[in-house]
Parts: C-alpha cells; structure tokens; sequence
C-alpha cells in the first residue's frame, strides 16, 4: 500500500481564455499542478484520466453550463470539491443550483485574488483530509486484517511449540519411568497397564476426565525411586531381609524428592510418596489412614497391586485373576479403601462379562 501523498490537481474550466489565463497566474505560484479547459465537455475529458483534488468551473458557458458540468463530474469523481465561478448579475440562480446539487462552494465574478487563493485552499485541504482519513480507515483495517493473521499464526506456532513440548516433557516421563521399571520387569509393560487401570478406575471413581487421565499418566512414575534401590534387592529371589526391606521403603521418598517441587509433578510427587500408604496406617513411608491418604495415592495403590499379584515377578508366580481379586477383596478396609476397590472389582466383572 502506498504511502499517503496529499492531491495537487486542480482543474479551471471556462470558455473564455483570458480569465483561464488570469486564474492560472494567480494560483500558479501556490504549487497546484494546473489543468485547463474550455468547455464542461472537455472537463470532463480530463476528469476521466486525471485524479482531481479542486475543480473551478465558470458557472456561464456555451453547450454545457457550470453546474450541470459539475454535477457530472461528480458521476465520475464523486470526492473532488467543486467551486462554482458566477457573476453577480446571475448569483441568485447560481445559489438555487448550488442547494439543488453537490456544489460544494462559490465564487463571484470579478474576484479578489486573496478570497480565491483562500477558497481553493480550504478546499484542497478539505478533499486531502477525507482522502487522508479513508486512507488511515483503510490503513488501520489492513494492519488489523495483517495482525489478526499474525496473531492467528502465531498462536498456531505457540500450540504446536507447545504440544510439541509437552509430548517431549511426556516422552522424558516414559522414559524415566520405564528405565527405572525395567530393573524388575524386563517388558517395561507393567507402568502402561498401571496406567490404563488407573485412568479407569479414576474415571469411575467421578474423577473430571481430565484428572482422571493426569492421574493415569502420573501412576507410571509410581515407583521412580526405584532407580534407588541396588539390583541385589530388586531381583532377589525371596523374601527381603529387614534391613533390605527398609531400603525398598525408601523409594517411595527417593521418588518424591527425584520428581522435584514443580506444581507440574504435584500429582506424580503425592502418587509415588503414598502409594505403599495403607487404610488402616500400617503402610508407608507416614503411616497414613484412610482419606488422609491422596486419592490418586489409593487408586494407584489397588492398579499397583492387582498387576502385581496377577503378573510374575523374580520372586514370584503370577496369581491367576479370579484368586488375585479374591485376595483384594478380603484386604478391603485394611490395605485399600473399600469404595475404590469396589469400583475396581465392578469394572472387573464388567470387563469379563463384556469378553463373553
């Protein structure tokens, strides 16, 4: 778009050359770039090639008066001011014309050279400042056509840096997650089942979705400190010694404290800290009792467990389902909360009965 440059041209029309010429050198010297004719005819001819600012068009001439002219020449550049030249004798019918048509102003013949440099003036400024405002208008309207795709773009880029991101950030979390359970499950399966029970079970705990698939992505990260932990006790084959055992609970810390203090991890932190926590306080590493245990804590805790019990371990057989979810069920009210549990068995039953 080109910048704004105020308009110059002024156009004098009338039939008699000598006035032509005593208009022209009187406002020669004000900077217009002049053009001249004899006739409204050929007036108009010029107005069809050239971009007027001011026309001065005498009012009596042959053929075609002023302010039929005029009222052409608006036809064909609507926005040029135009100013009517009438003797005194006529200005009575001059004025009549000027309040029937779009004659913006008049001057009296003879003329006082000041009044029609001033008049020319005011006009040239009052067609540059419409031309002006129609350019910032139509300015301000592509700037704001240009920012509104800028801004749409830009938004596009920042949601795709920010997916982007976050599929990194989750990528990292697997990761992590599946380097610290692969030291006592070579499949690195056992966090994505995890995940799946949890999400489910939260969903049908009346977990919001959203929540409920943050506490599902979190539970992978359940055993993170495990990382931890010596290989001798991880993968001993039977039972831990006391003090082995004590160094297992640990992990539970080690992961809380690995995970960082980011709002981002606060789920993950309050999963793999309480996790071990049990209903009625013997679990650990607090001690904790019933609701004062995170919910995202007890529902990864009864995931945890029943793919523990129904998949084998270095120390252990897996447990068929059926004797699995019969040994959860008699723990219910000591190690899990039996509302939770129950939820979990009843979509047990429903995922059986739905293989049928």
């Amino acid at each position: 778009m080109k910048a704004f440059s105020p308009n110059r041209d002024l156009l004098l029309v009338d039939d008699e050359t000598h006035i032509l010429g005593s208009l022209v050198r009187v406002l020669r010297k004000d900077g217009y770039c002049i053009h001249t004719a004899g006739s409204g005819e050929e007036g108009l001819a010029i107005a069809r090639t050239v971009d007027l600012g001011v026309v001065v068009s005498d009012q009596m001439m042959p053929g075609m008066d002023g302010v039929t002219f005029l009222e052409r020449l608006r036809e064909i550049q609507p926005d040029t001011e135009r100013i009517l030249l009438t003797a005194y004798a006529s200005l009575d019918n001059a004025v009549d014309a000027i309040n029937r048509s779009w004659i913006s102003r008049y001057l009296t013949k003879p003329w006082k050279q000041e009044e029609l440099q001033r008049t020319i003036a005011r006009a040239f400024y009052a067609h540059n400042l419409r031309r002006e405002n129609r350019y910032l208008v139509h300015l301000t309207r592509r700037q704001n056509s240009e920012l509104q795709e800028l801004n749409e773009n830009l938004e596009g880029l920042v949601d795709e840096r920010t997916r982007q991101l976050k599929e990194a950030v989750q990528e990292g979390i697997v990761m992590l997650a599946k380097a610290a359970e692969a030291r006592d499950d070579d499949t690195g399966s056992h966090i994505h089942r995890i995940r799946a029970a949890s999400t489910r079970l939260a969903l049908a705990a009346g977990v919001p979705q959203q929540e409920a698939r943050e506490i599902g992505f979190f539970s992978m990260m359940h055993d993170i400190g495990k990382v931890h932990v010596p290989d001798a006790i991880l993968q001993k084959e039977g039972p831990l010694t006391g003090e082995e055992f004590l160094i297992m609970q640990q992990h539970c810390v080690t992961g809380e404290t690995i995970l960082g203090d980011k709002p981002f991890y606060a789920v993950a932190r309050r999963i793999a800290r309480s996790h071990h926590e049990r209903w009625d306080g013997s679990g650990y590493p607090d001690g904790l009792t019933g609701d004062r245990i995170p919910l995202e804590a007890r529902i990864v805790a009864i995931a945890d467990v029943f793919d523990a019990l129904t998949h084998a371990r270095p120390y252990k057989e897996a447990w068929p389902e059926a004797k699995a979810l019969e040994e959860m069920q008699r723990l219910a009210g000591s190690h899990f909360d039996a509302e939770l549990l129950g939820l979990f068995l009843q979509s047990r039953n429903t995922n059986d009965n739905s293989k049928e």
